[in-house]
């Protein structure tokens, strides 16, 4: 799966060791970024193809990129290739109900 380049600048640290983050967020280590005046996480090649998520802080956008993601994984089409890499790396199926 292919993931979006994004300048190191924008790029915002996450410990994906913490205790408080969720196991999705440790397992697929999204990239959270600052753009303009919110943060946006994503994993994939782009806001459009990846799953996405924006907020005011840093963990608001982890927030709605993990309700994207739970959405994503259990709704979309079998041929989506980073829905499919989400799948695979946590072990779950399209089926699986959260």
């Amino acid at each position: 799966m292919e993931q979006m380049k994004i300048a190191a600048e924008k790029v915002v640290p996450i410990d994906f060791d913490s205790d408080e983050l969720p196991l999705e967020v440790k397992e697929l280590r999204p990239v959270v970024f600052k753009e303009e005046a919110s943060y946006w996480c994503l994993l994939g090649p782009d806001p459009h193809q990846g799953i996405f998520g924006s907020g005011d802080s840093p963990m608001d956008a982890l927030g709605d990129w993990l309700a994207n993601l739970r959405q994503r994984v259990t709704t979309t089409d079998p041929d989506d290739e980073v829905a499919n890499y989400a799948r695979d790396s946590l072990k779950i199926s399209n089926r699986d109900v959260w």
